[in-house]
């Protein structure tokens, strides 16, 4: 038998005509550009070069920027996500090794998404670990990967605390296998670390009093002390005080670093008492009191104004010649004290003239005055931190790379962009220790792209710096040079800046930069094209996007009337693996919503297929009332009624919308008072309570077929059978039902008659001479039923 696609070709070549297919799943992913002489939209076209050759290379996309070791681990968990084969074992011990290796090296933390990835591999190693052979993993790799756990995450995750235990365990097992192993690398204190990191330091606690760690006494206080760092991060004095009662009950003595440790605790929260208390407290085997400790005590001290206890502390401080570090604290006390800088200069000579007497060549440096600065920084006095800095170079004390970074701050805290980019200018000859420079010229990037004041060059001169250094950008930062490259529509380099940087954020750091670009196509501000060419970027680097964060982009483009594009969206969702983002019924009634308002027959058509072949769905009232919607809009309301056949005789049954759009199609339909009429009547036997939007589209579906008649007397009675008065929604229905100009007229006169107060508003919905003239478009869109 000859197939329908045979004839159909066969008819068209015979009559000259084109051969199209509506069905394609990948129609053109370019946007076509409006013509502007009128005719019509056309695709844009490739241009080609003189001779029809470019005498310059095409630009290669820059390949995404991994972690070492990460894209293995990554390949696992896909293949884990579809159930295909996983790589071998020994190509995921490799990655493992390597990717915490790197992360050691580059002292960079280990985002949460890593820690997934990573967590999934360790499993995978212990299941295919076989009995009586050699672990994939060696000690010493376990150590490093649990070492590297180290660097405290933005935020706890339940990813890095479960895979820290399983590497924790492991170890242990292999205590006594390697000698000397773990001398080298300290996995309890490593531990205890990251649980303390991670809100679980009563676990940290819980786990050195069960499991006493080997080591020496001053191992023990170094985890001790871990714990109580633990908890003065969450400020819980009653599990810090348990915790010293431990360390007593322990006999593990009290030395000055538990004593700095609990001063600073009583310090920061300004305890003036407790903190007097714990400074006072003696130091076991004879130890001195820290500089830091002085300071968070005389610190306290000036902020509750307590002058005789401090001043016995500065005095006893300079009963013998102080070393530098403690004249750095007095100095500090002396400003917090409310001393201005004039006279902690003359405190500085007096230091100078007392160290020459004792023949101590030692004066303030440059740590003194940074550490001044600080201060006013802290204090939010950016004058008196400027005023430090002038009293530095009276001492011919010149600013280090610490200096310039704290200028930066201070003078960014106060829009004062030009200086901090004077002080960015002088950290370039200066070498910053442990790149503690990255977080100023982060922010120093962002205000400079936020102010709009500086061009294009003078932006990107800073942050190619920071890029040629390989340093960490900032969320903020990404989110800022992305919206600066897309506005230039450079849409290359923005997929290059997101494969540098966005694998190696966070989860939350992802969804902060991806909301840019959501934003950026979501704005009616950006033409069509800059939106798409932004929606391809998107979606090629941020993949995970659950389908709630794509939906809006697929309403967007309908509202743009492109509904060829927000097809495309739908099918990007369909195509994807992840259960997140494939499809779901909210999906489809958007798509036929969206389809119905766009009128567009060939979508409707694709997504409908779609539906039907999509095993995961099962229609219900809500989608098939959107599906109804759709093919009245399409002027196909026959078929659209067989829908509410389906969803009458559904256990399910209808629902307002559905009743809405029923009565909808039969203002279209042929003939359709014969499906209204008995509706209504139904409506009416089972007393359901008839709101404004039911009864306007059943006065339309009279007024639709002819029933000028019974549609008027249906209005002048609304008030009285259901207590509404006519309002615009039911007298523009009525009006709007019918494509004759001479019943226009008449149903025009009959609500200037009745409804005069009604008219002014109806007739600024547009001109009344035709029914393309009344603004059916607007009017229609304003009476959509809300699914």
């Amino acid at each position: 038998m000859p197939s329908h696609l045979t004839r159909v070709v066969f008819r068209r070549l015979l009559s000259n005509k084109p051969i199209t297919y509506r069905g394609c799943l990948h129609r053109p992913t370019r946007p076509c550009i409006p013509a502007r002489n009128g005719l019509g939209a056309f695709p844009q076209s490739h241009r080609r070069t003189l001779f029809g050759f470019s005498f310059s290379p095409p630009r290669e996309p820059k390949a995404p920027n991994y972690t070492p070791g990460q894209k293995p681990m990554m390949n696992l968990a896909k293949m884990d996500q579809i159930a295909a084969r996983p790589p071998s074992a020994k190509e995921i011990a490799a990655a493992f090794r390597q990717f915490f290796d790197a992360k050691l090296n580059s002292k960079q933390a280990v985002e949460d998404v890593q820690v997934t990835l990573a967590l999934r591999a360790f499993e995978y190693l212990k299941d295919q670990q076989e009995k009586d052979t050699a672990p994939w993993l060696s000690a010493e790799s376990l150590r490093r990967a649990l070492w590297a756990l180290q660097r405290r995450p933005d935020r706890p995750a339940h990813a890095m605390l479960q895979l820290a235990k399983e590497l924790h365990e492991a170890i242990k097992a292999t205590r006594g296998t390697e000698d000397g192993a773990e001398e080298e690398f300290d996995e309890d204190f490593a531990y205890v670390t990251i649980l303390s990191q991670n809100d679980q330091t009563a676990e940290a606690r819980k786990m050195l009093l069960e499991h006493t760690p080997t080591g020496s006494q001053s191992a023990q206080i170094k985890n001790w002390d871990k714990v109580l760092e633990g908890f003065q991060r969450d400020g819980n004095e009653k599990e810090f005080l348990e915790t010293l009662s431990i360390i007593k009950n322990l006999s593990i003595p009290f030395t000055n670093i538990l004593h700095t440790r609990t001063v600073q605790f009583y310090s920061a929260r300004n305890d003036l008492a407790k903190t007097k208390t714990w400074y006072s407290e003696p130091i076991a085997e004879e130890g001195y009191i820290l500089p830091s400790a002085h300071s968070a005590m005389l610190m306290c001290c000036a902020a509750n104004n307590e002058s005789s206890f401090s001043q016995k502390i500065v005095a006893s401080l300079l009963q013998v010649t102080p070393k530098k570090e403690i004249w750095d604290v007095i100095f500090l006390y002396s400003a917090a004290t409310g001393k201005g800088v004039d006279e902690v200069g003359r405190m500085m000579q007096v230091m100078k003239r007392r160290n020459e007497s004792e023949k101590i060549y030692e004066g303030p440096d440059i740590d003194t005055i940074n550490r001044l600065v600080e201060y006013a920084i802290l204090r939010n006095d950016p004058y008196m931190a400027e005023r430090y800095i002038h009293l530095g170079e009276k001492w011919a004390i010149f600013p280090n790379a610490k200096t310039f970074i704290l200028q930066m701050e201070y003078r960014l805290s106060v829009n004062d962009i030009d200086g901090a980019r004077a002080a960015f200018f002088g950290l370039q000859g200066q070498e910053a220790v442990d790149n503690e420079e990255i977080p100023a010229v982060n922010k120093l990037i962002q205000a400079m792209c936020r102010s709009g004041r500086y061009d294009f060059d003078s932006i990107m001169g800073v942050a190619d710096d920071l890029g040629d250094r390989k340093a960490r950008f900032e969320p903020e930062t990404t989110c800022e040079l992305c919206l600066l490259h897309l506005k230039r529509e450079e849409y290359d380099d923005t997929k290059d800046l997101l494969q540098t940087h966005s694998n190696h954020y966070s989860s939350e750091e992802r969804i902060k930069v991806r909301d840019v670009f959501i934003n950026f196509c979501l704005d009616r501000k950006n033409d069509l094209a800059s939106v798409w060419d932004t929606y391809q970027i998107f979606r090629s680097i941020f993949k995970e996007t659950p389908r709630d964060a794509r939906m809006p982009l697929m309403k967007e483009f309908f509202a743009r009337e492109r509904s060829d594009m927000a097809c495309h969206v739908f099918f990007h969702m369909k195509h994807s693996t992840d259960p997140a983002v494939v499809p779901n019924a909210d999906t489809y009634v958007a798509m036929f919503t969206g389809i119905a308002r766009a009128a567009d027959e060939e979508s409707l058509e694709l997504i409908h297929n779609q539906m039907k072949l999509d095993l995961e769905i099962e229609p219900n009232t809500r989608i098939l009332t959107s599906l109804m919607a759709a093919y009245a809009a399409t002027d196909r309301p026959v078929r659209a009624m067989e829908f509410w056949r389906d969803i009458s005789q559904s256990k399910e049954g209808p629902s307002y919308a559905s009743i809405v759009v029923a009565f909808r199609a039969c203002e279209i339909m042929p003939f359709g008072d014969r499906h209204a009429k008995p509706l209504w009547a139904s409506l009416r036997r089972m007393d359901v309570d008839v709101d404004q939007e039911v009864f306007a589209a059943y006065v339309g579906a009279l007024a639709g077929n002819g029933l000028y008649d019974e549609a008027e007397k249906a209005v002048l009675s609304a008030e009285g059978t259901f207590g509404f008065t006519p309002d615009l929604l039911i007298l523009g229905s009525f009006f709007n039902a019918t494509r004759n100009d001479f019943v226009q007229e008449r149903i025009a006169a009959f609500i200037k008659d009745n409804y005069p107060d009604i008219w002014p508003r109806l007739e600024a919905l547009g001109s009344f001479i035709t029914h393309e003239g009344f603004g059916y478009k607007q009017f229609k869109l304003n009476r959509d039923v809300d699914l």
